[in-house]
C-alpha cells in the first residue's frame, strides 16, 4: 500500500511522541552501543557523536530515514531531491504542500502545512517540530514516494544511503583548490560537494575551520612533501595554502580538537579522501593516522589527484 500525506505525518507524530534520538546512518531502528559504535567506525565521530553513544536502547534514525520509515524506499536527502516531483523556494511553500519535505543540502524534514516542520534534527536536537525559523531549508519539494492524491511515481530506489552528516557535523570543514589552469574553485563544507574537476589536476589546496585548527601540507607530484601550513587565504604565499603552483600527488591533514570541545565530545580527527586523476576515490584516511590500511596521507605517490573531500 502506498504512502499516503496522512501516513507521512502519523510517522512524524509518532516519533515525536516517541522520543526518537538522531544517530547518523540510522533508519527507526532501536540500535544497541555495538551498532553504534559500528556507525561511528563507517562514517567518522565528526557524523556519529561519541555522545550518541547514550543513545543505546533507544530507537534512532537520521533525518531521511524518517522518511524512509514511513514510504518504506531508503533515499539519502539528495536523492530525494534529484526525484521529487516538483521543486520551489521555501519561501513559495504553501498551506496545500503538507506533507511535502522542506529540504537544504545535507538535511532534510517535512513540512506540516503551517509554518512548522517535522525532522531528525541532528545529534543535538534530535526529534522536533519547530517553526521554520528554527532552520535554513532552502527548498520545498513534493516526494515521489508518498501519495498526494494521484498516486506515487516510485521508481526503483537506490541503496540507502545515510543522510545528514555535513548538517550534523560537529566541526565545519570549508576548503578550495586551484587546479593547473590557474582556476581557484568555489570553497566547499564539509561533504557538500567535493573541491576539484574530474581530469584537471589539482596543483594548490587551502582548508579551514570553524573550531579548533588544523594544519595540512601537499606533496609534489616527483618532489617532495611541502612546508605544513595552518592558514587559509589564497593571498597569503607562505602560510595560506598548501602548494607551490605544481601539480600535487598527496594531501596530509590533522585537526587539532579544542580542549572544551574534548569535554564534552571527545577527540574529533580531520577525515578525507581524494581521487586519483579520472578514477575513483580512495580510502577515508583519519587525520595522518597509520595502520589499518591507512598510510599517513590520501594519495599516493607519482599519481596526480583531481578531486578532493574533507569533513
Amino acid at each position: 500500500m502506498s504512502c499516503t500525506v496522512d501516513h507521512l505525518m502519523d510517522k512524524c507524530k509518532q516519533a515525536l511522541k516517541e522520543d526518537w534520538q538522531y544517530v547518523y546512518g540510522a533508519k527507526g531502528t532501536v540500535l544497541s552501543k555495538a551498532q553504534i559504535d559500528a556507525l561511528r567506525n563507517m562514517y567518522g565521530s565528526n557524523c556519529v557523536w561519541w555522545s550518541d553513544s547514550n543513545k543505546a536502547g533507544h530507537k534512532c534514525c537520521d533525518c531521511s530515514g524518517l522518511i524512509t520509515t514511513a514510504t518504506g524506499v531508503m533515499r539519502g536527502s539528495a536523492q530525494y531531491k534529484s526525484t521529487a516531483l516538483e521543486c520551489y523556494p521555501i519561501s513559495q511553500r504553501k498551506a496545500n504542500m503538507r506533507g511535502w519535505a522542506v529540504w537544504m543540502k545535507g538535511h532534510i524534514g517535512v513540512y506540516d502545512g503551517n509554518g512548522g516542520y517535522y525532522a531528525m534534527d541532528g545529534s543535538a536536537r534530535n526529534m522536533v517540530h519547530y517553526p521554520l525559523s528554527k532552520n535554513k531549508f532552502t527548498h520545498i519539494i513534493k516526494l515521489c514516494d508518498v501519495d498526494y492524491g494521484n498516486g506515487v511515481s516510485t521508481n526503483k530506489a537506490p541503496a540507502a544511503i545515510a543522510s545528514g552528516g555535513s548538517y550534523n557535523a560537529i566541526v565545519n570543514f570549508m576548503y578550495s583548490v586551484r587546479t593547473e589552469d590557474g582556476r581557484i574553485l568555489p570553497e566547499v563544507t564539509n561533504l557538500n560537494d567535493y573541491a576539484g574537476i574530474r581530469g584537471k589536476r589539482i596543483m594548490d589546496i587551502a582548508i579551514r575551520c570553524d573550531k579548533g585548527s588544523l594544519w595540512y601540507q601537499v606533496h609534489i607530484l616527483g618532489g617532495d612533501w611541502l612546508p605544513k601550513v595552518s592558514g587559509c587565504d589564497w593571498d597569503d604565499p607562505e602560510n595560506g595554502f598548501a602548494g607551490d603552483n605544481k601539480v600535487i600527488d598527496t594531501v596530509r591533514v590533522y585537526y587539532k580538537t579544542p580542549k572544551e570541545m574534548i569535554q564534552t565530545q571527545g577527540y574529533q580527527q580531520a577525515q578525507y579522501r581524494s581521487s586519483q586523476i579520472n578514477l575513483g576515490y580512495g580510502n577515508w584516511q583519519y587525520d595522518d593516522e597509520t595502520g589499518n590500511g591507512q598510510n599517513g596521507f590520501t594519495g599516493s605517490f607519482g599519481t596526480a589527484i583531481d578531486r578532493f573531500q574533507l569533513f
